[in-house]
């Protein structure tokens, strides 16, 4: 009897000292050293820990919040940040006790997409460097910048957590993170004076439909590849990522749905409203860039996915870079990354932070209208008069123009001041004409702020000629 008294004490003691080992306080790595928080709104700080610990969290800056932990030991709590311009740290008091340290509040933004947002700054093994890429990384020593790269991870269910870490902004950490979002954060930062957090969660050959939760993509367009596989990247690099207040998001993507360019407009605001509405803090901005003209076989389409990305415009909140003159035909990673990001901001500028005096958008097309033998088309051109670089780049012509045999034929183009009047000795009566109308076709129309007229055509055949 004394024996088996002893062993029931001694197994009672085991077993409550296993529990005080695994009894522990548990972040996300999203909450960790170094962070950046949205300012001056209320901001989720979540976890994990045993079924109904009180758990209580002291910002430096701000009353302690306490909560309790349910019956599956999640807790979540709001607090609210104060503006940018100071430092602060967070102690969790849980079952265990953790700090936060060196936290920053500005401006968070999310840096999203395929490999054109992946694309780190530093060298990447067969792509050509990014423009003037070492002296910016010498020059990139920014405490004011803050950064997160998401780990890739593929899941079939929604995760609520993922592997990184907020680290500050040096030559060294730059190199390894979104040339795009870097240069867009610095832009950011530059201009309003605040500090900026990145979170680059991207992933090079992805479409769109990985990306997009469950309840946001049409079943009938599922993809059995890799990480192509419906909503997965969704579940593992974004998902983790919702509980964490962003000011708003930027895109890159679009080469790898070029095929399916039809579906895609659908697709593509399907993945944004259900962003949206998986982050609950409404419509927060989001700002996509247009893919760059390169030479892909005819099975690709770079005006038709860019016609279909422009549809998402539609929804409220959104805004479009466009790169028809900065792309490479040769290289479906463009190496001017800085300007891509630089329009980006200024539609951000513009748009989010409310500075009216900055354009942020090139030529749009206005009217048209046949006139005898010539079709004249005038431009809506924000902030100057239209600025032409001529009628073709590189040997490539701008522009083409049909009649209503729905045959296509180089245009002579001339300009009157924001108008552009389009004429060919085979084209006697044209109703129809397409700018750049080409994978491979280059931007010659600006505004003097040199942002460039995106893609377009005034009709809406699917099947017409181009006479050689």
């Amino acid at each position: 009897m004394k024996h088996l008294v002893i062993k029931i004490v001694f197994f009672f003691t085991l077993f409550i000292g296993f529990q005080a080992l695994i009894a522990q306080t548990k972040l996300p790595s999203i909450l960790s050293d170094n962070m950046l928080l949205q300012q001056a709104t209320d901001v989720k700080i979540w976890g994990w820990d045993t079924p109904g610990q009180s758990v209580i969290v002291n910002p430096s800056w701000t009353k302690s919040v306490k909560t309790t932990t349910n019956e599956s030991g999640k807790w979540q709590l709001l607090i609210s940040t104060p503006k940018a311009g100071k430092k602060g740290s967070l102690k969790i008091s849980g079952s265990t006790k953790l700090t936060i340290n060196n936290i920053l509040f500005g401006e968070v933004w999310l840096c999203s997409g395929q490999s054109n947002m992946e694309r780190q700054l530093g060298f990447r093994n067969n792509q050509k460097p990014i423009v003037n890429f070492w002296e910016e990384s010498q020059n990139a020593n920014n405490s004011n910048i803050r950064m997160f790269l998401v780990q890739k991870k593929k899941s079939t269910t929604p995760l609520e957590d993922c592997e990184g870490e907020w680290v500050e902004c040096t030559p060294e950490t730059v190199l390894n993170f979104s040339a795009v979002g870097y240069f867009y954060g610095k832009q950011l930062s530059d201009k309003l004076k605040t500090p900026v957090g990145l979170i680059q969660s991207a992933w090079g050959g992805t479409r769109v439909e990985p990306w997009t939760p469950k309840e946001g993509v049409e079943k009938t367009t599922l993809e059995k590849a890799a990480q192509n596989k419906f909503s997965n990247l969704y579940n593992g690099m974004i998902s983790p990522l919702i509980n964490y207040r962003i000011k708003g998001a930027i895109w890159y993507q679009g080469e790898s749905n070029a095929k399916n360019w039809k579906e895609y407009k659908i697709l593509f605001p399907n993945m944004i409203s259900s962003w949206r509405a998986q982050w609950g803090i409404g419509n927060f901005p989001f700002y996509f860039v247009q893919i760059a003209p390169y030479n892909y076989s005819d099975k690709f389409a770079v005006p038709q996915i860019v016609e279909a990305q422009l549809e998402a415009l539609k929804l409220p909140n959104t805004g479009v870079a466009g790169t028809q003159d900065i792309g490479a035909i040769y290289d479906i990673h463009p190496p001017q990354k800085k300007e891509v990001s630089r329009r980006l901001s200024l539609i951000a500028l513009n748009k989010t932070y409310g500075k009216s005096n900055i354009v942020y958008a090139g030529p749009s097309l206005k009217s048209y209208k046949t006139e005898g033998e010539t079709l004249v088309i005038d431009f809506e051109t924000p902030g100057s008069k239209l600025h032409s670089a001529g009628g073709n780049m590189g040997g490539i012509p701008s522009f083409y123009i049909a009649g209503e045999n729905k045959t296509f034929h180089k245009a002579q183009v001339k300009q009157d001041g924001n108008t552009i009047i389009l004429s060919s000795s085979k084209v006697k009566k044209p109703v129809a004409a397409r700018y750049i109308w080409a994978n491979n076709a280059n931007g010659t129309l600006y505004n003097k702020q040199g942002l460039p007229a995106l893609p377009f055509r005034t009709d809406n055949w699917d099947e017409v000629l181009y006479a050689q």
